[in-house]
């Protein structure tokens, strides 16, 4: 039985060049996101991991981003971002699921099966991009699969809308065709900005809806609010 309840999961992340990056901010935010009434947070990096812990007691679902020269995963590649994201205490690892060569030179499917054998008692979920990733993650049995790189990937990006990736459209179709030839739940991941979006997911079959920058990135927010308006008024 997983531990994650049916709703609405907020991420939780900053970069160092963005206005609210800081250990205590996140953890701040994540405090506010269980208020709210989320039934989970999404955290990157090993201290925001930490200071969240120490927040909230909702399930953590945690990850380790970190870029690899040549190679195109970065969530939670190599075992020792697995064991980070452990010893932080989050009961949900996220790891790259895609079909991309990963930079520790195995596919998915070894180190799945090399994070199970360290880590029984970890949930996992599968950061996929396609159908086909998902495919394989749920039936190599993992506990959740998600559509968090969809529209991220090389293969799935879609450039020409204009839009900054965040306020681009979500797929709720993939989130409805994993949904219905899935065993583990599907959690809608990837630009779902608001409730209307996350609706569809759930209404598509999602067990959960990820959202990160319709709620804790507020220059996110603002840029969106601003260009709705000047599209109607004239600044």
């Amino acid at each position: 039985m997983v531990i994650l309840k049916k709703g609405l999961v907020v991420s939780c992340q900053a970069t160092e060049d963005e206005p609210m990056f800081g250990s205590e901010i996140m953890a701040k935010m994540a405090l506010a996101a269980q208020m709210g009434g989320a039934v989970g947070v999404r955290v990157n990096t090993y201290s925001d991991l930490v200071a969240v812990r120490k927040a909230v007691d909702i399930p953590i679902l945690g990850l380790i981003k970190t870029v690899h020269p040549g190679f195109w995963p970065y969530i939670t590649t190599t075992m020792e971002d697995v064991d980070k994201v452990v010893e932080s205490g989050a009961e949900i690892v996220c790891i790259d699921a895609t079909f991309y060569p990963r930079f520790d030179g195995n596919d998915f499917p070894t180190f799945y099966k090399l994070v199970r054998e360290r880590h029984p008692n970890v949930e996992i979920m599968a950061d996929i991009s396609t159908f086909e990733e998902g495919i394989r993650a749920d039936k190599l049995g993992c506990d959740y699969v998600s559509t968090t790189l969809w529209g991220y990937t090389p293969d799935t990006v879609d450039e020409g809308s204009g839009l900054i990736q965040e306020l681009r459209e979500p797929n709720i179709e993939l989130v409805g065709q994993l949904a219905k030839v899935c065993k583990a739940p599907i959690v809608a991941e990837g630009r779902f900005f608001n409730s209307e979006n996350a609706i569809k997911a759930f209404k598509a079959g999602a067990h959960a809806v990820v959202i990160g920058a319709g709620i804790t990135r507020p220059q996110i927010i603002t840029k969106k609010i601003v260009d709705d308006i000047k599209r109607e008024i004239d600044l």
